[in-house]
Order: C-alpha cells, then structure tokens, then sequence
C-alpha cells in the first residue's frame, strides 16, 4: 500500500491512468456495457416505468424537492414519455468489478433474490385470484407454517428448487410445489407474544428497529407542521391522560425530569402522505400520522402509555385524531389492540425504508463510487474500506429492479404504496446527518445516552438495557481501535492527511456529487487531522456492517408472522367516522375487524418469502474480523493490529451469549423472550438471527 506521495516513480502514471479509467475520462456518454468499469454518479430516476403507463410514472429523487443519495449511472436511454426519466432494462448496469463472485453467483444472493423475484413471486400471484383477499382467521395464518401454499406453476427441481431449498418443498405425493414457510423463532417461542404490551415495548429496544426510539425532552407534545395545513398542533395525548397510567408511580413533569418518558414519532413524517395515500386506487390502504409513548419502568423495562393516530383535514372533513391507552374494557382493549397494528405498520414502513435501506444501501453506495473514482487500488484507505463495500452496488442494483420500483414489492405491500420511495426521500431531507450516522452521535442525538468519561464507551446510557446499544457500542469501540491503528500508521503526520490529494478529492466528491443535496450543511466533519479520518471511516465501516446487520438479519424472525409486524394497516380505525353498521359489525365481531386491517393473503406471503430471503447469509458470507486481507498481512503491524480486532470480537460473542443469559436484563431474557444476537459477529448459513458481515451484500 502506498500514499500518492510515496508512490514509486515507476508506478505514479499508471496510478494516475488507472483512477482515469474508473472514472470514464474522455468516454463518450451512453449505455454502459457489462464489462465496463466506470464508476459515475446519476440521480435515481429509474423507479419508474412511464412509457409503460402513465400512473407507473415516479418522481426523480435527488433535486431540490425530493434530495437523495446518488447510485451509479448506467447511462441507459430516456424514457419516451418523460425526457427526466431513465428507461428500465432487464439487467442494471454495475461497474464488473462490483458484481456478484462465481461462487457468490451460483450459491446466493443474485440468484436467489433473483428467482424469488422473478419465478416464485408471479407464481404466488397467479395462484390466488382475488388479490385483496384477507385471512378469514387465525388458523389461515398458521397454515403457512404447517400447510403451505400450492404453487403449481413452478418447476421445482433444478435451479429455483436449488436456490430456495429453504421455502419451496416438492410434496412427491401430488407432485407439487408447496411454499412452505418456517416458524419464525419469535413465534416459536411464545404464540401470544404478539400481543403483548411488555413485548411490543421490548422490540423498541432489541428488535428490529432499534434506532426510532427517542428521550421525551418536552411537554406538552406538539407537532411543527403548519397548523393552517395540518389542523391544530397540539397532540391528543394530555398530561391527564399520562398520569392516569403512570400516576401511581410518579407525576409527568418529575418522569420528564427524571428521563422516563420514551417516544417514537412519526407524526410529522408521515401527515404529508396521509390523504395523498388514501386516495390510491389501486391497493387497499390508509395511513395516519402517529406517534407512541412509553414510560421506563422501575425494573428497567418500558410500558406503553398511548398511542395517538391523526388525519388531517381535508375532503371536506376536518382533523381527526384520538390518542388510545392500554384499557380495562372491552371495547377500549380492542381499538388499543388496533391502533398498535397501524403503529406497527408506520413502524414497520420506516424501518424497511428508511433505517434500512435509505441509511445503509442507499448512502453508502456514493461511498463505493467516490472510492473507486479517487482513491487508488494501492491507496491504504481503499484497502480498509474494500472488504466492507462487496456487492453492496450488486445488491443495490438489483433492488431496483425489483423491490424498490414501481409496482415493486415495498410500493405493492408497505403502507405508503406508490408514495414509499418517495418517503424514504423525505427523511433523508428532513433527518439524515453524516456525523450522526456514528453510533455514539445518533444515541446522543436521540436523548438515549450522554458523554461521560467514567462510563463504558465514555457514554452513559438513558435506558441502561437497550441490547442494540450496549452490543452496537462494543462492535463500535472494535472497529474504532482497528481503523485508530490502521490510519495511525499511514499517517503518522497529520500533515500527511492534508496533502494526500486522492484522499482530499474523495472526501469532497462524497459531500459535493455523492451527497449532493446536502453539500452545503454545516454539520459536515472536516478532513485534517488523522483523527478527522478515523471517526469518518468508522462511521462508514459501522453502518456497513454493525448497523445493516442490526437491522437486516432479524427481519424473517420478527416481522414473519403476520400479526407480530404487519407491512400495512389496510382500514380506518372503527372509531374514525364510524357508519352505523361497521361500529355494529366491530362489536359483534372485532377478531374480523383485525384481518381487515392485515395484509391480503398475497401480500403477506410475498412479504414473508422476500423477509425470508433478505434475513439469510449465504455460504461464502465474510464476517467482520473473519478474514485478513492479504495486504494486512504484509505489513506486521497492521497485520497485529487486525490480529488484536479479531480478538475483541471474538470476546464480544462472548459477552453476548453472557448478557443474553443474565436474567436480570430483562429486555434480552426472560420466558419466550428470543436472545438478542443481531450483533453477534459471526454466523452459520442460513436464517439465523445472528452474524455481521462486513458488508451490505443482501
């Protein structure tokens, strides 16, 4: 590895011809072909199929109204119907280095997400004829865990049968294939946890989305969108209301001050959408604006105090909303046990769009693209890095042509719709922050830990079991020593930090084309200084790895079983503008009321095969630590130094299994509790809830 400084005389210009040849000097625009190797920015205005029909039509993301992560141009024709728009193609262009390896190829990812996509999921389609179709019951849901589903249009022996061994079973009897799902390890463990308060409080913390939660700072709660717009911006839930559910333990403005008050809100981010997607033709859907409330017990566990859903005026009507508590009647039970459906739904929906894939494959496929454009094969830098950028471009691409696309998986079964990529752009305007992205910045930023130099990590958690923290720091102080050691002793100057022009060209091509839109904010970091380096590398090397694993590897195991994490809330609330009749039919038969607001059978086994995939390592998956590269090897003190990583990980699976087996963290274990194990660094193939690679490679 060499600084451009230090390079050999012999080598500088075929350095320099090399980065040109990346980035495509003096190559004439058009379609790029597979066995290029030109890396460029371009904005996402493939999503959309215009000259297919004018309602597959989807808005350009990266300009001023929707700003975006750019991806990596391909340089394909415009569409006929709308000059912004880029024509789709079966097959997206990536730079032939980044694509899948042979054995990657045939053992996984491409294929597997591939034929899911394109044999399994139209067979599901054509095999039910109503597509709307809820479950009757209860029993229905279960049966694809000991029925399955009859497929038969599918060929099952040979390569689909070979790639998805794990769904699709051949019955030899009948001679077909059956989709048969496994139970996932939640339900496994406890049928009824679903419905549980303790435990739709304890996923906040350890479970699938861990990074929503945020300390209660102020009272009362209030909304910061245009009250002319949205309708007043008070929120329904009332210091009465709260104290009526903690007031034997403590008065609100004391839980405030004494940091016990938890929220996740997604009140503001989602009232824009809430008429927009109502008025969908096309699918069955609503959306409200909401918000949860939860209180940290004395046993360090959280409670739910309220759930508030909100439409805004419009159509005539005015705003409506209503907060729900945990209730001791009938009536009141069950339109708790609803409103915390649609909240799931929300919850499920940022989740999938924004903490997954807006903040790790979406951001960070500007950093391969900046990489490979400025920083040399033989660049330090670029081989710290390498490892934890491996097909996550691959994977990237191939999301867009099927998951993320109109008329996709995410718009066909999430919430949002047609409007869910879209979203995802609204929060990265409203609420992505580079230096936030850094594990111990976001748990700061959120109210949920402090600076303190006497504490593990130097920070002092709100909430002392938070397992995705307390594992997520350790994982972070891991890879933090590594990178510390590593750039030290590249640049043992900090001047030689300021005069490495491929490093400058790359840190400022990230923020000014790969980060376009958000060039000028101030919360940048600065590049000067060896430390500057290392906090900025191991921000990309944590979000890469800890933080995709955190919230990719767990998806089949809690969000599998329809009722535990729904993708949509298909009806209203009962009590919204309730007619006559559907208030009579909710009290004669609430259970109906409940399927209504489930996913279609269709939607619900589509989501549960693609969840089922996206949550499987493949055999050749490379764990963090798990293997040196070979130029770490070659130099002996970087080769002690991973030496020394690999040993600190190897220590943090042990930590894990010990805290998962301490009862007295109870947010990790305790009866039908399933063990926290996301950030575990290593894994065997297949759905396994644990294991971290270095990458974003599904």
């Amino acid at each position: 590895s060499y600084l451009p400084s230090q390079t050999p005389s012999g080598l500088k210009d075929l350095r320099e011809q090399d980065l040109a040849s990346l980035r495509g000097d003096g190559v004439p625009d058009g379609p790029r072909k597979k066995h290029d190797r030109i890396y460029d920015y371009d904005v996402y205005n493939d999503l959309g199929d215009p000259d297919k029909k004018p309602e597959l039509a989807r808005p350009v993301l990266g300009t001023k109204e929707f700003p975006y992560p750019r991806r990596c141009k391909t340089g394909r024709h415009r569409t006929k119907s709308d000059p912004l728009s880029e024509s789709r193609s079966s097959g997206v262009y990536v730079p032939r280095d980044e694509a899948f390896s042979e054995l990657k190829n045939v053992t996984f990812s491409a294929k597997t997400v591939y034929s899911l996509m394109h044999a399994v999921l139209p067979s599901i389609r054509t095999s039910m004829i109503d597509k709307e179709l809820a479950f009757p019951h209860f029993k229905s849901i279960d049966s694809l865990f000991n029925k399955g589903l009859h497929l038969p249009q599918l060929e099952s022996k040979g390569f689909i049968g070979n790639t998805l061994p794990r769904l699709l079973k051949f019955v030899e009897d009948t001679q077909r294939n059956v989709l048969l799902f496994e139970t996932p390890a939640t339900l496994h463990r406890d049928k009824f946890g679903w419905l549980k308060d303790a435990e739709f409080c304890r996923q906040t913390l350890a479970g699938l989305n861990p990074c929503g939660i945020q300390l209660v700072k102020e009272w009362p709660l209030k909304s910061k969108l245009d009250p002319e717009v949205y309708g007043p911006a008070e929120s329904a839930i009332t210091k009465e209301m709260v104290e009526q559910v903690i007031g034997g333990l403590i008065p609100l403005e004391q839980a405030i001050e004494q940091k016990k008050l938890f929220i996740i809100d997604y009140h503001d981010l989602l009232m824009p959408y809430v008429n927009k997607v109502r008025e969908i033709k096309d699918m069955r859907t609503t959306l409200y604006g909401s918000r949860l409330l939860m209180f940290l017990t004395p046993s360090g566990t959280l409670r739910p105090v309220a759930i508030e859903l909100v439409r805004p005026p419009g159509n005539g009507k005015p705003q409506w909303k209503q907060a729900f508590t945990p209730s001791w009647d009938s009536t009141g039970a069950w339109l708790w046990k609803l409103a915390k459906m649609h909240f799931l739904a929300h919850d499920t929906g940022i989740h999938q769009l924004v903490s997954h894939w807006l903040r790790t494959h979406c951001c960070t496929e500007p950093y391969i693209i900046a990489t490979n454009r400025q920083l040399s094969a033989m660049h330090p830098i670029y081989r710290l890095l390498h490892p934890h950028f491996r097909y996550t471009m691959e994977i990237n691409a191939l999301a867009r042509e099927s998951l993320i696309n109109c008329g996709g998986i995410i718009e066909a079964c999430f919430s949002p719709g047609k409007y869910s990529i879209e979203m995802s752009s609204v929060a990265y305007g409203l609420l992505w922050r580079f230096d936030q992205e850094a594990l111990p910045a976001d748990l700061i930023s959120r109210g949920m830990a402090e600076e303190d130099p006497h504490s593990p990590h130097g920070l002092k958690l709100t909430i002392e079991d938070y397992p995705y923290a307390n594992d997520g720091l350790v994982l972070w102080d891991a890879i933090k020593g590594w990178v510390t050691n590593y750039v030290t002793y590249y640049y043992p100057d900090p001047n030689l930090v300021t005069s490495d022009n491929e490093l400058q060209s790359w840190w400022t091509e990230i923020r000014t084309l790969g980060h376009a839109d958000k060039k000028d904010e101030p919360w940048w970091p600065t590049l000067e200084t060896p430390q500057d380096l290392i906090k900025i590398l191991t921000t990309m090397i944590w979000v890469t790895s800890g933080h995709h694993a955190a919230v990719n590897f767990g998806q089949y195991d809690y969000g599998g079983y329809v009722p535990g994490r729904a993708t949509i809330a298909r009806v209203t609330m009962p009590c919204e503008d309730p007619t006559e009749e559907r208030w009579e039919n909710f009290k004669e038969n609430p259970e109906l009321e409940l399927m209504a607001t489930f996913p279609s059978q269709l939607q619900a086994s589509q989501i549960m095969s693609v969840l089922d995939v996206l949550s499987t390592h493949s055999p050749d998956e490379e764990y963090i630590g798990q293997k040196m590269e070979p130029s770490y090897e070659a130099e002996p003190k970087i080769k002690t130094a991973y030496e020394v990583f690999a040993g600190r990980l190897k220590e943090l699976e042990e930590t894990i299994d010990r805290r998962n087996a301490d009862p007295s963290l109870k947010n990790r274990h305790g009866v039908g509790i399933p063990p926290y194990q996301l950030l575990k660094p290593f894994s065997k193939p297949g759905v396994t809830g644990m294991g971290v690679p270095n990458s974003i490679s599904i």
